[in-house]
């Protein structure tokens, strides 16, 4: 039985996903500040224009030099607010990326039988209500398949009780019978296994 809860390792557990929530949010981000240099480029230009017509020659460049300005601003508000974005979503991502693949892993175990398999998530995670119902899931089927084990004995100890007791008395049909269920019983207790 696994009942240690361990420290995960790899940040990127589902590339694909994590890499696709990774890139809207920068899209999104990289957008949001694309239009905040138009916007404020477009507001100001004009104003610039005008006023470089009736005060002094310099300032004619003003909105080229503005416009660089708030581009090369934008352009690294956009990669820190991008490497903030990043970072939280990839730790967002993670607490939601990480418990779907350990519940693809015990799925794969439960799957081939091992039903003393445990679901631990780490405190913090997402999907916490999901491996309650997970854990709750596996011990019904746990307990199933002990109950249907603990029947199979007394069915199979029935049958060599029968077959002691009434061996003699027993015509020829109903010890191919007897032995028919015995070995229906033994392929039984192999399907346990």
């Amino acid at each position: 039985m696994n009942n240690t809860v361990t420290k995960r390792r790899q940040i990127f557990i589902k590339k694909d996903f994590q890499g696709r929530f990774i890139l809207g949010a920068f899209a999104l981000i990289l957008l949001a500040g694309l239009c905040s240099a138009l916007l404020i480029y477009w507001m100001t230009g004009g104003d610039l224009q005008a006023q470089s017509q009736s005060a002094h020659a310099n300032i004619v460049n003003a909105a080229e030099r503005l416009g660089v300005s708030i581009l090369i601003g934008n352009l690294v508000a956009i990669l820190v607010a991008g490497g903030i974005a990043v970072s939280t979503v990839l730790y967002a991502s993670h607490k939601i990326a990480g418990p779907l693949y350990r519940f693809e892993t015990l799925c794969q175990e439960v799957g081939d039988g091992k039903l003393d398999t445990v679901t631990h998530l780490r405190e913090h995670d997402q999907l916490q209500d999901l491996a309650l119902s997970f854990s709750n899931m596996v011990a019904k089927l746990r307990n199933r398949r002990d109950h249907r084990t603990r029947l199979i004995a007394e069915l199979n100890r029935q049958i060599g009780l029968y077959a002691l007791n009434n061996g003699d008395a027993l015509s020829e049909t109903q010890h191919h019978a007897v032995a028919a269920m015995a070995a229906l019983v033994t392929d039984l207790e192999k399907l346990e296994k």
